[in-house]
């Protein structure tokens, strides 16, 4: 992976100019009086034909992506050599192992991480949604938003803190263990692992082209994001990560 291949949503000077033109012969049937990308969807949704067309012309390069969490100094070198790992229970229970073998938590506060889960404590269809799964976002605008600050805030993410352990006072430590961090990561969106339900990709690219606010979609990544595709890691002191005012800084 090297910088040049690397598509940001955000930056059109990145790119392919193949899909620069497409984009803007896409845009021109976009009335004029839209405010954000989210009404793509309902004033041109007929475009939404052309999203695989869009994936085409970024075959070949990677779509940077941001993945918001709150890691251990020992996870930041795991997510930097092995990426970031879609869930499994096994997983979270290696996950609880490894904070254990760092000296971080008790063999108590283990066994209320193993026993606390989504995946535990919620109906078993919602349950199951959450597997086989990495989230990312395709731009930096929804960082803006209010929704990163918790994921920033509480260790373990929504999968992780479920269960009555976590109502007690007794597990606030555990709660807020780390430091807050959004990892950066560069994705292949011609995969079929990468799967965008509620909104197209496309959408998010004429948005950026004409200005609009509202862009951002989740990609529910159906399968591991190996290391050599973590393109960076922003913490408290990283510019990128300051630049967000209302993140925290603990």
């Amino acid at each position: 992976m090297t910088a040049h291949n690397i598509v940001d949503l955000d930056d059109p000077n990145t790119w392919p100019a193949s899909l620069a033109d497409r984009i803007d012969e896409l845009a021109d049937e976009v009335p004029a009086h839209l405010d954000t990308a989210r009404d793509l969807n309902n004033q041109v949704g007929h475009l939404a034909e052309y999203d695989s067309e869009i994936r085409t012309l970024l075959a070949g390069r990677l779509l940077r992506t941001y993945h918001v969490t709150r890691l251990l100094d020992h996870e930041i070198d795991h997510v930097r050599t092995r990426g970031l790992l879609a869930v499994t229970e096994g997983r979270l229970a290696e996950r609880a192992d490894r904070a254990l073998k760092a000296g971080v938590i008790t063999e108590a506060e283990r066994a209320a991480l193993r026993a606390s889960t989504a995946l535990t404590h919620e109906k078993p269809f919602i349950a199951q949604l959450r597997l086989g799964k990495v989230c990312v976002i395709s731009s930096r605008q929804p960082l803006a938003d209010s929704w990163p600050v918790s994921f920033l805030t509480y260790w373990g993410g929504e999968v992780q803190q479920f269960g009555p352990a976590w109502e007690s006072v007794d597990y606030d430590h555990v709660r807020r263990l780390g430091r807050p961090s959004v990892v950066v990561a560069a994705i292949d969106v011609t995969c079929p692992a990468a799967c965008v339900p509620g909104r197209e990709l496309l959408f998010d690219f004429i948005g950026t082209r004409l200005g609009l606010d509202g862009n951002g979609v989740t990609f529910h990544y159906t399968a591991d994001i190996p290391g050599e595709q973590i393109v960076d890691i922003w913490r408290p002191g990283h510019p990128e990560y300051d630049q967000h005012l209302h993140f925290p800084q603990a």
